[in-house]
């Protein structure tokens, strides 16, 4: 398997992964045990870049359109690599060479910006 298809793979592999766990996790407002405990959270008072995301892919994998009461942008992301991976196994486009620096802020970035912008709905919930 050449470079490009293994790349097109392991996007496809990010873009459903998180799907596949969110059908495994409850729910918001389903009791599912103790939850997840945000470390930074917990210091400062302010979402994460992650936290929503947990419960915006269990409402996703449910069909649910309160994804965008949490973290909606991660939802995004990952069907944005899932199609991304779809397309390169068909062949369809190539897997750019990126610097990762600057990939790997923007992919930070924005999701904590909406994570921020839904900080009301994730830290009370």
């Amino acid at each position: 398997m050449d470079a490009n298809r293994r790349s097109g793979a392991l996007l496809l592999a990010a873009g459903c992964l998180p799907f596949a766990a969110g059908a495994l996790v409850a729910p918001p407002g389903e009791h599912a045990g103790p939850g997840l405990i945000c470390p930074f959270r917990e210091l400062t008072g302010l979402p994460c870049p992650l936290c929503g995301a947990s419960r915006a892919f269990a409402l996703a994998a449910r069909g649910d359109g309160g994804i965008w009461r949490y973290n909606a942008a991660w939802v995004l992301l990952a069907v944005a690599a899932a199609i991304a991976g779809a397309l390169v196994l068909a062949g369809r486009v190539r897997v750019p060479r990126l610097r990762w620096a600057p990939a790997l802020a923007l992919l930070v970035a924005v999701p904590w910006i909406y994570a921020l912008a839904q900080r009301a709905t994730i830290v009370g919930s």
